[in-house]
């Protein structure tokens, strides 16, 4: 979970949004505590729509076959 989210940030990122990993350090020290809830990626609240879109759009072209 915390690949996918790094990876998210950096995607966001080649868009000029930033964003933040706000469970990094619990999933990296015990991955196991964000089975159920996953981690956390924050941006601006004016860049959410975009963002959105942005991470659709990944994990979309990403679970294509």
């Amino acid at each position: 979970m915390l690949m996918q989210a790094e990876l998210a940030k950096l995607e966001l990122a080649s868009y000029g949004i930033e964003a933040t990993i706000l469970d990094e350090n619990l999933g990296s020290i015990a991955p196991h505590l964000t089975l159920l809830n996953g981690v956390r990626l924050a941006v601006a609240d004016q860049d959410e729509q975009d963002a959105e879109g942005i991470i659709n759009a990944m994990t979309k072209r990403n679970t294509a076959q």
